[in-house]
């Protein structure tokens, strides 16, 4: 489970760094980014808070969701930009 664990919040990282690079356009996607961005650090926060407890794996789980909805964003404005020029 561990491994499982760490590949995904590796892959997570790395599509994170991908999504770094682009500047969303639309702004409510933008916002939706910035709001996720926001949830991460509340989590690590709350993470450091807790002396390391890690939530039972459910914040680290939640770290990569945020990390996907992200990329998700930055794909989706990829895709408006595409196909409404």
């Amino acid at each position: 489970m561990k491994k499982v664990v760490f590949v995904g919040s590796l892959l997570s990282v790395l599509l994170a760094t991908v999504a770094y690079t682009y500047d969303i356009r639309h702004p409510n996607l933008r916002d939706a980014y910035g709001a996720a961005e926001q949830g991460i650090k509340h989590i690590h926060e709350a993470q450091q808070a807790n002396k390391g407890v890690e939530f039972g794996g459910h914040a680290e789980k939640a770290l990569d969701l945020l990390k996907q909805a992200q990329t998700e964003l930055v794909e989706g404005d990829k895709y408006n930009d595409a196909h409404h020029r």
